[in-house]
């Protein structure tokens, strides 16, 4: 055997390449690319390589050890391409597992290993069952609703995993407002002396902490990549990517590149997140392939069977809580403000080119969302960028001669009936939480609002900044603690996660909804949660104005809950899913946003 029929298998980035011996003949050549095409999914580049994913690289190997045709040439496999197949198979085998065993129940034997590793909380029944099945499976999906302790659940599983020798450390990837909650939980659980010690963003590496906590930002940056190289070197980490839905997009995504190459350095992947697939079956595979690389497709899959075992999913019926009341609250909107929604449709839907054109038609329905809620968020002094419409694509004179008359001619109905809720909510002593996705709206809300002393949170309020005019905490502190505050305007976007209001305020009103089902959940489960005062659960208004784009916005997100519900095998997302559609007025005009629908219907 010659060096010119030796072939090569290397890794780049997340790839795998596999080039042919230099001179091969035509036919076993082509014979190769046809089994790695068919069973590793594998490309040919255009210098006549072939690429296919890392999370492949165990069918790759397979192929390439068959007699024919390539037994023909001998193949030299680079160290991290080696590594790679070892990973791919691990996983595929781990998965095997999963899927072959009866998914455990909680056992004395586990809480005698808690407490061996120093753990001390005592667990929830549902609890201990998720703890068990994702121990023993090493890893998976924990799909419980926010409130029913993840982190509790995470670190019991790293207790366990730890005492068994499978790893020896923890990284969690996690956005900036769950940081507090992996330092805390952390003394919670554990006996005084024992409980891990926890980094969260250090400056530098940090090499003897046993949890290493980094935001999806930093995770996504190759020089961070290689600190958490160095800071594993050696060791064998458990990888926890909390809220993951945050990295749905997966390859497409900057945020899901990253959390996918630091999910291969990991020994042990645990996936937290309350909404698993917020549009679509295509998000559940990606949140499911950060937990078991290349395996997600698998495992979404309606043809596989026993795929809920790769996850748990403690509901809020197993945490005994009492289901949250959703109305939906009908609106009209004036006739002057009906002209103006009406001729913004007929304008955009005459853009015969705006499904070719992803940005322009997003920003178009965004637009078309503002509108509804709030004209005047269509002026050109507008802070909202996402409402901002190219100069080089005017609106048409009939629509910039309605908003010129906009201030004297038109009055917000929803906001009018947000104030409405909040008199009454301070009239009768408790708060109420209004949310809205514009920052013009926040802005007519504070002043409209005012004698309500409201606080407010939107993207431009610093984190935690006692050099700022406010920040978020003082903002929540005094809602939470100032009897006079009796509101709190804020945006899905900013406050969406890693908050809990229950203590204080259990309703809440929705001004206006995007098609983003997740994002709406997760603001539900603001003021509906564990430990909800007695009596009491979270009560949510949804304003819905009728024979417009809130209308179908609604249907698609109650389809979304449905599918969420029958995957996840979760009543409570149906029971959403099942708010009186009629609530929300007579079903528009089939012949009226033909054409933009079907992009949202592609894209939300």
């Amino acid at each position: 055997m010659t060096d010119a029929m030796r072939g090569t298998v290397s890794r780049r980035g997340g790839d795998l390449v596999i080039s042919a011996p230099a001179g091969a003949p035509a036919v076993p050549t082509g014979a190769l690319e046809q089994e790695l095409v068919i069973f590793a999914g594998a490309e040919r580049t255009s210098d006549g390589d072939f690429e296919l994913s890392v999370d492949r690289a165990a069918e790759a190997s397979d192929v390439l050890a068959r007699p024919w045709p390539s037994g023909l040439w001998e193949w030299d496999w680079t160290p991290a391409a080696t590594r790679a197949v070892a990973v791919a198979r691990g996983v595929k085998e781990a998965v095997d597992r999963v899927l072959a065993d009866d998914p455990p129940s909680a056992t004395a034997s586990m809480t005698e290993d808690l407490s061996a590793a120093g753990f001390e909380r005592t667990l929830l029944p549902s609890q201990s069952d998720a703890v068990a099945r994702l121990a023993i499976a090493g890893g998976g999906g924990n799909f419980s609703v926010p409130g029913s302790g993840k982190t509790t659940m995470t670190y019991a599983v790293f207790a366990l995993l730890r005492l068994a020798g499978v790893v020896d450390r923890m990284l969690v990837i996690a956005p900036q407002s769950a940081y507090e909650a992996w330092t805390t939980e952390a003394a919670d659980c554990f006996e005084s002396g024992r409980e891990p010690s926890v980094a969260v963003a250090p400056t530098r590496v940090e090499r003897d902490a046993d949890v290493l906590v980094l935001n999806y930002e930093r995770a996504a940056s190759g020089a961070n990549r290689a600190v958490i190289d160095t800071w594993g070197q050696g060791h064998r980490f458990l990888v926890v990517f909390d809220e993951a839905h945050r990295a749905k997009r997966g390859q497409e995504g900057l945020h899901g590149r990253g959390a996918l190459d630091v999910s291969r350095m990991a020994a042990a992947r645990l996936v937290l997140t309350g909404t698993p697939m917020p549009n679509s079956s295509e998000d559940l595979i990606t949140i499911l392939d950060l937990a078991w690389p290349g395996q997600g497709r698998r495992l979404a899959s309606p043809l596989t069977i026993h795929a809920d075992r790769a996850w748990v999913r403690v509901t809020k019926d197993e945490l005994e809580l009492e289901p949250a009341t959703v109305r939906l609250e009908p609106v009209e909107l004036d006739p002057a403000h009906r002209r103006i929604y009406d001729a913004l449709v007929t304008d955009t839907l005459a853009m015969n080119d705006l499904e070719n054109h992803a940005d322009l038609a997003n920003r178009a329905i965004m637009r078309m969302i503002g509108a509804v809620s709030n004209p005047a968020l269509l002026l050109p002094r507008s802070q909202d960028s996402a409402l901002t419409w190219p100069e080089e694509l005017p609106d048409p004179a009939d629509l910039r001669s309605l908003l010129a008359n906009i201030a004297s001619s038109t009055t917000p109905t929803k906001l009018l009936a947000a104030a409405r809720h909040a008199d009454a909510h301070a009239a009768a002593g408790t708060k109420l939480l209004i949310w809205t996705n514009f920052i013009g709206n926040v802005d007519e809300l504070t002043r409209l609002l005012a004698p309500y002393n409201p606080s407010v949170v939107t993207g431009r309020t610093p984190r935690s900044d006692p050099a700022a005019v406010t920040d978020r905490d003082r903002e929540l502190r005094r809602f939470r603690e100032d009897g006079t505050c009796s509101v709190l305007i804020a945006t899905p976007q900013t406050l969406g996660e890693g908050v809990s209001l229950h203590k204080v305020c259990q309703s809440q009103l929705h001004i206006d909804r995007t098609f983003n089902a997740g994002l709406y959940l997760q603001t539900l489960d603001r003021t509906h949660r564990v430990g909800m005062p007695a009596g009491t659960t979270a009560d949510v208004t949804v304003l819905v104005a009728r024979n417009t784009i809130d209308e179908r916005i609604d249907r698609s997100i109650r389809g979304k809950l449905k599918g969420m519900g029958a995957v996840l095998a979760d009543p409570t997302l149906s029971r959403l899913a099942r708010v009186d559609p009629e609530a929300a007025g007579d079903p528009p005009d089939p012949g009226t946003l033909r054409r933009l629908l079907r992009h949202m219907r592609e894209h939300s």
